[in-house]
């Protein structure tokens, strides 16, 4: 298993890094299931956002899995919000369709055109998973590499629907999740499986930007008064609630910006409550 300092070292050179096998297969399983139960409520409808109030407890522990936590800390600090949570699937095609396209290029959004060779913190990162392995046919994630730290574009129109020349294929397994820069220019792989392939994406946000999903739903409510009731401010401001911004967007700025972190991240573990 690699360091979380050596996937920072990836991220920061790559765009993306891999953590294997993150998510279980019991976990995947439960995920398809809620998926076809939306499918049927919803008229067939195949994405979902706002998953975290749909499911709680079925969500609550991907969304704040440690790992991704203590990873994403060190790359955006500690101000790590849940942007929105989505379940999704696309449908099959056929290959004749599919030949010669892909889903459709793009950055993330809060991107920017990066400047040739400068990384900057990322306003936000995509934690993706697949809930089945991304084969040929059921389509790899397609990346440009360092395209966080280039500024690569590609014009409107076909372009954005081509194989692109520098691509590079990925073929992650089931319970892979990939952790991207928001900067990288990435598009999914027409899905030819006649199966639906599923797409799972926690999206993180820095926490002082507004976030897409609702988090004043009561079930969400109530994953925030547990973490208000901890004094657990990581849960809190991944749930939209951050009462240390006034002071930590205001500090001076007169450190390196991973050593201040580092000193907040402790700060927020040592006001930890811990319950019997």
């Amino acid at each position: 298993m690699k360091k979380i300092t050596d996937h920072l070292v990836e991220y920061k050179e790559n765009g993306f890094t891999v953590f294997p096998g993150l998510f279980s297969d019991n976990q995947m399983q439960e995920w398809r299931k809620k998926h076809t139960e939306l499918m049927s409520d919803y008229d067939q409808r195949t994405w979902f956002g706002n998953m975290l109030e749909y499911a709680p407890r079925l969500m609550w522990p991907a969304v704040s899995h440690p790992i991704l936590l203590d990873f994403l800390q060190q790359v955006m600090g500690p101000f790590i919000q849940l942007d929105n949570l989505t379940l999704a699937a696309f449908p099959s095609i056929t290959e004749d369709n599919a030949n010669g396209v892909v889903s459709g290029w793009h950055r993330d959004r809060w991107a920017h055109l990066p400047q040739e060779g400068v990384y900057t913190t990322p306003l936000a990162s995509n934690a993706i998973s697949y809930l089945q392995d991304l084969t040929d046919d059921f389509g790899p994630l397609r990346v440009i590499i360092g395209s966080h730290r280039k500024p690569i574009t590609i014009e409107e129109g076909e372009s954005r629907r081509r194989p692109h020349p520098d691509e590079t294929l990925i073929h992650m397994k089931a319970g892979d999740v990939i952790v991207t820069h928001n900067g990288l220019i990435h598009s999914g792989s027409p899905n030819t499986s006649d199966q639906l392939r599923y797409f799972f994406s926690i999206y993180y946000n820095s926490s002082w930007l507004k976030h897409t999903d609702n988090h004043n739903g009561p079930l969400t409510q109530q994953l925030l008064a547990a973490a208000r009731e901890c004094n657990d401010y990581r849960h809190m401001r991944l749930l939209g609630y951050d009462p240390q911004m006034p002071s930590r967007c205001n500090s001076g700025f007169l450190l390196a910006d991973e050593s201040q972190w580092q000193k907040w991240i402790e700060a927020d573990h040592q006001a930890l409550k811990t319950t019997n």
